[in-house]
């Protein structure tokens, strides 16, 4: 790794002996927290305990919709860029946890209910998709400027800590009265890294990411286009993977003397032959990926000097099980549980920093968000913001909670 290193900043030592280079050092942090349906009370609950009342269940359930998607990153990023001339290199080093699930009503149901309301009915879970990822990102950017046209590219190494994925494509359950006897279906995938190394900087994996921008001017518009991480994870052999499409009843088991109840009884009623097994292989998962298009402008209104409108859509299939083509470019794009979101933003420049107000909608809430941040300094500059500031009036009822920070340091 040292070797490595040494390589990607020789670069850097060679153009720092030139006079006017121009440097600058930029650490990110941001955290969020994002649910099309639970709120923050359930946050609270599941991270803090407490008892969790009928009605508790209840409001969690009616605020969700045929598909319910829960969200979370954590992320921490320090950068060093280069620039001279018309050109610049840098390098970036990213600590990355994400969670990414999605879930259908019937399941909050089965979740927070169980099956006993539900007799003579069927419950369907189909479209269940938890994915946590947990790795660092090494980033080499390039960027240059040709003929007043900005191209930047980026080229990452993922260093996989730690997946765990449950891909359940079709699933049901049907509770005959009584509970006498339990039909389940499912078609599920499920992969998870070596359980023998837990630790949280474990190397269970490595991975490549792509990013490419472009910057230009038409007329008196400025036009943002890009991807970032548009890349991939191949965790190694160790990794646990399990895929099976299966129908398993449960019929009961009537005891005639509770005092010659076993074990074996269990396996008689109920065979363990029809239990998937696991296996020990490879797999391939995808991170998600950022496509944006913005364009921004001046405006001749008192309040709105300055703007920009722009557009993003996220890319992350589950399974790397179809060849590339347009269809596995419209799978990747619905599995990632993200609505295209569309927003616009202005800057305002107030007397001790600027002030950054967004508003948006989509995303993977899929909701209408206003968002905030303040920024003061030009050269050395400093700035925090929310992508969520309706949901801190909210407070109990907010299903987002969002802190971003960002400190560039130029000289």
């Amino acid at each position: 790794m040292k070797k490595i290193l040494f390589i990607l900043f020789t670069p850097l030592f060679l153009l720092a002996q030139t006079d006017g280079n121009k440097h600058s050092i930029e650490w990110n942090t941001n955290l969020l927290f994002e649910s099309s349906s639970l709120d923050k009370s359930f946050l609270n609950t599941m991270l803090y305990g407490g008892y969790i009342t009928d009605s508790m269940k209840t409001n969690w359930i009616n605020a969700g919709g045929e598909n319910n998607v829960l969200y979370s990153e954590i992320s921490n990023g320090l950068s060093y860029t280069y620039n001279f001339k018309k050109h610049s290199i840098g390098f970036r080093f990213a600590d990355r946890n994400i969670l990414n699930a999605s879930f259908s009503d019937d399941l909050l149901h089965l979740g927070f209910e169980g099956n006993f309301h539900h007799q003579d009915k069927t419950l369907d879970f189909g479209g269940t998709s938890i994915r946590a990822d947990r790795f660092q990102q090494y980033t080499f950017t390039y960027g240059t400027e040709v003929k007043a046209v900005k191209v930047s590219t980026s080229l990452s190494y993922l260093v996989g800590n730690h997946h765990l994925s449950y891909i359940i494509e079709k699933g049901s359950l049907y509770t005959a009265p009584f509970g006498t006897s339990l039909d389940i279906a499912y078609d599920m995938s499920a992969f998870v890294t070596d359980t023998a190394s837990l630790s949280p900087m474990a190397h269970n994996g490595n991975g490549l990411a792509l990013g490419v921008s472009t910057d230009f001017r038409y007329k008196e518009y400025d036009i943002h286009l890009s991807f970032t991480d548009l890349g991939f994870i191949m965790w190694n052999p160790e990794s646990i993977t399990l895929a099976t499409d299966s129908n398993f009843s449960f019929s009961g088991i009537e005891i005639e003397d509770i005092f010659s109840f076993n074990d074996s009884l269990l396996e008689i009623n109920n065979p363990q032959d029809d239990f998937p097994s696991t296996k020990n292989s490879a797999f391939k998962s995808y991170i998600p990926a950022t496509f944006h298009l913005s364009v921004s402008g001046c405006g001749d209104y008192k309040y709105l000097k300055n703007y920009t409108l722009g557009v993003q859509g996220k890319w992350q299939p589950y399974l790397d099980n179809t060849p590339l083509s347009f269809a596995k470019i419209g799978q990747g794009f619905k599995e990632s549980n993200f609505a295209t979101l569309y927003y616009i933003q202005s800057v305002f420049k107030a007397k001790y920093c600027n002030v950054i107000p967004t508003l948006s909608h989509g995303g993977y809430s899929g909701n209408t968000n206003v968002g905030l941040a303040l920024s003061r300094g030009k050269k050395h500059n400093f700035t925090v913001g929310t992508h969520h500031l309706e949901d801190v009036v909210n407070k109990k009822k907010a299903k987002a909670v969002s802190v971003y920070f960002n400190i560039k340091l130029q000289f």
